[in-house]
């Protein structure tokens, strides 16, 4: 329910509690008028402060106007404001009390207004719901799925989703192998679309792999499966159906089984629908709703020196690993086309810096990958980036600071001898020049151990057990590392992130001395709150700032990786984390960071509307994970049984799924969870296991429960049945079975997000129970596999992001332990206040993170 809802059900209760009472009247009456008017700016302050609940903005500002008005009327108010100090100040100070209290009287006469229509809708709905729920817990326990028709039209989803009441939502599935015309629908949390390569759906497609090997702009996006109304699947034309179900060993057979029987991790609600038409019959009916999908690319033509960094070095990189032949029944190439009469040239080869040997050829990788996003602050569809040479970086000028931050120096001794230079662009001044670090030992795959180098480090961060013994690789091939030349050009866009983040500070917060390193504020730019509450929570994560530095995250790269960004998203992290830790700001604007962002990974996030900071978390961790996966990819089955073998399946899991994925994100953050069905007709059964970065949970009650209530909730047993019964290998037929998950490998960095918003009747709303958690002692045995490790089960809360309001008109904040003083803070956009002690509103409370202690 809105907040609104639960104190002020109508702006008449809101006005009656946004006056002063008659002894409130008399007290100020006898004060002076100096004491009025500071109580007059304190209600206009703590209205200021009171971002994300409007109606105690407008409470607060309204009382600030009735002091005001009652200092006009005391006697007193002409001796003083014949001083001009007094007059300008008063003045300026009523003004902005009734122009803030007029914008938030027009926005919460709409609010009451919408929220009036929702309460009209839900009450003619309430019947539905009702019988809908009857029906289900007569029919079948949590987790099975309803049995809904096979097929649906475009239209009548378009329907369903606009004119409906209640609205729906919708998540489709576009597994066509020609995807270069897409869905585009405005309201993307209405209709999220989730587009499957091709390649990836075969008959050993289960849930987990499909996440595993989804692109990073659309891997966060899947767990909004388990929220939507309706999943339908879409191909090019209607599906071929037997008995209501895709046709065996067909491409739309795979991927169904993947959501339904292969899936223990995000259940559906009904059954998947198959889009009648197809996508033929969408694009017919809804041009409007389609768009051509141009292969994803940041600029044509750069805007700044990080625009022309990233080109350089994307060319490069793509020039080796992504090589194009020309077609020999053709005199000409596939890059080029000739005028009538116009003679044959050689290709254009861009020219190699001259101190830097050539590579020998690689076997470029078969795995197709994502490329950038648009330009903020919306993108456009733009054509193929040029293939630019790449731009060396000039001699270094040494650089220092007097502070200190987590983990290594940030800057490493100059090279002996200047490098051969390149002239900039002629569009840009010449970047300042960096010192680049030595890289002539092997560089480690794995995050540095910070606690060998300095004992007291490991503590100071936090206590992460950073010497947790890695598992062991197959190195029978060496992993894709970063060349020299790779390592100057990427190093060139952690340069330009890191001036386009200087060039945005205020220079009233630049002064040396400022703020705290590792506390600084970030700008809200305009809806943004979203993206700096979950920042600063990862700043002070422990692991974090030692892996993602100048020195050190080049290191860690894994460019061959067509998954991420090929380092481009790390350097910009590290970059905004070298600000933080290291520059003397009381707040910087990190704009450019969230542009680089949206071009890169998922160029909504720079709509300007809110969003769910939980998945900006997903996407940001996910893209920095690809970054650094050293892993070989090499895909496997889980074939494991559970039981009494769970312990060496496990081991065996954790060989392979290393193999497969190796970062130090996942090292730091990746909890691994064990789901075991079994079927209660034969007793066979099978276990699954899974890695995921945030463990997310069901609040439990509508008014106030405990984080215990969640988990304990939501690692337990269910039953499957109906259309979720488990395909039983033994029976061979679908049986009721049940599913126990459980946690099998907490990681050092346990982070808990707590689902409070849910698509209900075409909008989000919010649930907004008290949930009580421990932040001093907060042991996981109890959700813990009985034949799991039980070593170091205790962890201390160290951050949480916050949120106040709903979902499109709300605000999130954040509170986090400083990594070095352990001291904590309070961050609400560019404001960071030291708190004296840990306090959390349990109502407020949405991501929780947790450290081993």
């Amino acid at each position: 329910m809105d907040s609104f809802g639960l104190t002020y059900p109508s702006m008449e209760h809101l006005l009656k509690n946004a006056s002063l009472n008659e002894q409130q009247v008399r007290l100020y009456e006898q004060k002076s008028m100096d004491a009025v008017f500071n109580s007059c700016k304190n209600m206009q302050d703590g209205a200021k402060k009171a971002r994300g609940d409007i109606e105690e903005q407008y409470r607060l500002y309204l009382l600030s106007g009735e002091l005001a008005g009652l200092m006009t009327k005391n006697p007193k108010f002409e001796k003083w404001i014949k001083d001009k100090a007094n007059a300008a100040l008063f003045r300026s100070t009523y003004e902005n009390v009734v122009e803030e209290a007029s914008k938030l009287q027009t926005m919460l006469k709409m609010k009451y207004e919408a929220a009036q229509v929702r309460r009209d809708k839900q009450d003619r709905a309430v019947k539905q719901e009702a019988e809908k729920r009857v029906s289900s817990s007569s029919s079948s326990s949590q987790g099975a799925m309803r049995a809904i028709r096979a097929l649906i039209t475009p239209r009548e989803l378009i329907r369903k989703v606009e004119n409906e009441e209640p609205k729906k939502s919708a998540l489709i599935f576009d597994l066509r192998q020609n995807q270069s015309d897409a869905i585009f629908y405005n309201r993307s949390e209405m209709i999220t679309v989730i587009q499957v390569p091709y390649d990836l759906i075969d008959s050993s497609l289960t849930f987990q792999s499909l996440k595993n090997n989804l692109p990073v702009n659309q891997r966060a996006l899947l767990p909004r499966v388990s929220g939507s109304d309706y999943v339908v699947l879409m191909d090019d034309e209607s599906p071929e159906l037997l008995n209501n179900s895709p046709a065996p060993k067909t491409k739309m057979s795979f991927l169904f089984k993947a959501l339904t029987q292969y899936n223990s991790v995000d259940r559906l609600r009904d059954r998947p629908m198959f889009m009648d038409g197809g996508f033929k019959l969408w694009k017919a009916q809804y041009p409007t709703y389609t768009k051509d999908e141009q292969p994803l690319s940041s600029r044509t033509s750069p805007s700044d020196g990080l625009d022309q960094a990233i080109l350089d070095y994307t060319s490069r990189s793509y020039g080796v690993s992504e090589i194009r032949y020309p077609d020999l029944m053709s005199k000409l190439s596939l890059s080029e086309s000739l005028a009538p009469g116009q003679p044959l040239s050689p290709p254009r080869i861009p020219p190699r810096p001259a101190d830097i040997p050539p590579e020998p050829y690689s076997e470029p990788p078969r795995n197709g990958g994502i490329g950038s996003g648009g330009i903020y602050p919306q993108a456009p569809t733009i054509p193929q980036r040029p293939i630019i040479p790449p731009t060396t970086i000039p001699p270094s000028i040494p650089t220092t600071t007097t502070f200190d931050r987590p983990g290594p120096p940030i800057f490493s001794p100059a090279p002996p001898g200047p490098p051969t230079v390149i002239p900039p662009k002629p569009y840009q001044p010449p970047p300042p020049v960096f010192p680049i670090p030595d890289r002539t030992s092997k560089p480690s795959t794995m995050p540095p151990d910070v606690s060998a180098s300095d004992p007291s480090l490991a503590r100071q961060n936090g206590g992460i057990d950073v010497k947790r013994p890695p598992p062991t690789l197959d190195r029978n091939t060496k992993p894709a590392t970063i060349s020299k030349e790779y390592e100057v050009q990427i190093l060139s866009i952690y340069d330009q992130m890191t001036m386009a983040i200087d060039r945005s500070i205020d220079e009233r917060t630049k002064s040396r001395g400022a703020g705290l390193p590792g506390a600084v504020g970030l700008y809200n730019m305009g809806n943004t709150c979203f993206m700096s509450a979950t920042l600063q929570c990862l700043f002070q994560t422990p692991g974090l700032p030692e892996v993602f530095t100048r020195r050190n995250f080049v290191s860690q790269l894994n460019t061959q990786n067509t998954y991420g960004s090929k380092g481009v998203i790390s350097a910009g992290f590290a970059s905004l984390l070298d600000t933080i830790w290291t520059g003397p700001f009381q707040a910087i604007r990190p704009a450019r960071f969230l542009q680089l962002f949206a071009d890169e990974v998922y160029r909504n996030l720079n709509d300007g509307r809110q969003h769910d900071a939980s998945e900006f978390q997903l996407f940001l961790l996910d893209a920095l994970h690809e970054d650094t996966n050293q892993g070989k990819r090499i895909s496997f089955e889980q074939n494991y049984k559970g039981g009494q073998g769970i312990r060496q399946e496990a081991a065996d899991f954790l060989r392979k799924h290393y193999q497969f994925t190796m970062s130090p994100v996942n090292r730091i953050l990746g909890t691994i969870t064990v789901a075991e069905v079994r079927c209660l007709t034969c007793g066979e059964s099978s276990a699954t296991f899974e890695e995921n970065t945030i463990v997310s949970v069901e609040i439990t009650s509508n008014t106030s429960c405990t984080l215990d209530n969640c988990l304990r909730s939501h690692f337990s047993q269910t039953k499957l049945e109906g259309d979720s019964a488990w395909n039983c290998p033994k029976c061979k037929t679908p049986r009721t079975s049940t599913r126990t998950s459980k946690l099998w490998q907490p990681p050092p960095v346990l982070v808990i997000h707590l689902k409070r918003f849910a698509l209900f009747y075409g909008d989000f709303e919010k649930n907004t129970a008290s949930v009580a958690f421990d932040a001093a002692r907060f042991d996981i045995r109890p959700y813990l596999h009985e034949a799991a490790p039980t070593d170091k089960p205790f962890y201390k809360l160290y951050a949480a992001t916050l949120h106040n309001g709903r979902l499109n008109s709300g605000h999130y904040t954040s509170v986090a332990s400083h990594l070095r003083n352990d001291k904590w803070h309070r961050y609400d956009d560019e404001t960071v206040t030291p708190c004296e002690k840990f306090q959390v509103n349990p109502q407020l409370a949405y991501i929780l993170f947790y450290k081993r202690c």
